[in-house]
This record gives C-alpha cells, structure tokens and sequence, in this order.
C-alpha cells in the first residue's frame, strides 16, 4: 500500500512546471496578437489610402471631363482657384481659409473616414489634396496629386 501510495504522489506536475507553461503560451500569444494587429492597421491604411485615390483620380476624371465640355467653368473669369466638383455641371468653391467649405467626400453605412477633398488650380495645373484622419482618428494622413492640362 507504502508503494502505491509513493508512485499516485510522484505522478503529474508540479505547481512551477505549470507556471512556467501557462507563462510560456502566455508570451507567445501575445506576441501573435501584436504582429496580427500591426498587420490588420497596416492593411486598413493602405486601404484608407487607396479610397483616397479614387477620390482623387475620379475629381481628375470629372476635371477632364469639364475642361471638354464646359471649359468657362474651369478656366473663366469667374471661375473659382480653390474648389472641388459636385458633378459635371456644378463646382463648389472652397477657401482655403476656412476649411469647413472644403468638400466633405464620406460613405455612408461605412467605417471608411471622411475624406476632406480641395482642388488648387494654379493657371493649367490641377492640385488636388484629399486628406482623412487614420484608423484610430488620431493622425490626419493626406495624399496629393498634380494633374496638367496641356489643351
């Protein structure tokens, strides 16, 4: 019964082997998490970045498309320096001064950020500036593209 009862005692392990175990899994999920998150933000900016790209080459598209058709509303007298396009038909002036009259480009339903859009035209040349706030709403990340008309 002495040696039964000395092999049940001397079986599994002991409190500071399971320590060391549970501290082990411990580190190496958490290491997972960190590389997984940093991955997923990465992802998510290049993303945010690529949707103001859009934004960017479709005012560039509406551009060409209004010097074509309607070039007195880009290039008149009365046209405005600082501005961005509602659609072929309509510009919105913007100032650079107050940027609350800056066109609001945003989606709705969506996690996408709102993306604050300005077009620059300095006599042929276009300076569209879209900029947005990151994926934690702390940084303003912004993109810039030069478009020239050579009409």
């Amino acid at each position: 019964m002495l040696k039964h009862f000395r092999s049940c005692r001397e079986q599994g392990d002991t409190i500071v082997e399971v320590l060391i175990s549970i501290a082990i899994v411990s580190v190496i999920l958490g290491g997972a998490y960190v590389v997984s998150n940093t991955s997923l933000q990465a992802t998510r900016s290049a993303q945010e970045q690529s949707n103001a790209l859009k934004i960017a080459q479709s005012q560039i598209e509406e551009i060409k498309s209004m010097i074509t058709n309607k070039p007195d509303n880009i290039y008149g007298g009365s046209a405005p320096t600082t501005f961005c396009i509602a659609n072929i038909t309509t510009i919105v002036a913007t100032s650079v001064a107050n940027p609350d009259s800056q066109c609001i480009v945003t989606n709705p339903g969506s996690t996408q950020p709102q993306y604050t859009l300005t077009i620059v035209r300095t006599n042929n040349d276009f300076n569209l500036k879209v900029s947005w706030f990151d994926v934690n709403g702390k940084n303003s990340d912004q993109l810039q593209v030069v478009y020239r008309d050579y009409k």
